[in-house]
């Protein structure tokens, strides 16, 4: 009889640790949840964006590190990328273990980084998140500096190259290049 109790505690505690890990999580990051991009959509970053070797790229809620290690396979050298989830920066720094990746994933809030450092600003934030951050952007990117939105266009925010990778459907999977 006791051994059931503790088999059943060895199952559950795991769960319930994970459950309340993920919670917390979701409650740091502002009910914003990983959601990485597709391998269709890693594709069309990879066949619609060239970066260079010399660009420092960051990746503002990096979830698993995936766009960053896209970016490295093109050459690039400095990237970095910022996420708030505990789960999704875990499996980064996993996955960048296994796969030797030079890219740096940090756990911490992107906005409280300064950004100047970087020319190359990659973003998959929904329209909100976006928004509020046009002011950072406008304080700390200098001149020259790209930032590359999937999916969302930050409203009321310049005009950006609009890159549409579905012609059938010009609101699917678009990508927005706004140049400072």
């Amino acid at each position: 009889m006791i051994w059931g109790y503790i088999l059943i505690f060895i199952i559950l505690f795991p769960l319930a640790l994970w459950n309340i890990a993920t919670f917390v999580g979701l409650l740091r990051a502002k009910w914003v949840p990983f959601v990485p991009l597709t391998k269709k959509q890693l594709a069309l970053v990879q066949k619609y964006i060239k970066l260079e070797e010399k660009d420092y790229v960051v990746d503002l809620g990096c979830g698993d590190g995936r766009v960053l290690r896209l970016f490295e396979k093109q050459g690039v050298r400095k990237l970095e990328g910022y996420e708030i989830n505990f789960w999704a920066y875990l499996k980064a720094q996993v996955i960048n273990s296994l796969v030797k990746s030079r890219s740096r994933v940090i756990y911490k809030n992107f906005n409280r980084i300064n950004l100047e450092k970087y020319n190359v600003v990659f973003c998959y934030l929904l329209e909100d998140c976006l928004s509020s951050l046009r002011k950072k952007f406008d304080k700390e990117l200098k001149p020259g500096t790209k930032v590359i939105s999937f999916a969302f266009a930050i409203k009321e925010w310049g005009e950006p190259e609009i890159i549409y990778t579905n012609e059938t459907n010009k609101n699917l999977s678009r990508i927005f290049i706004y140049h400072i």
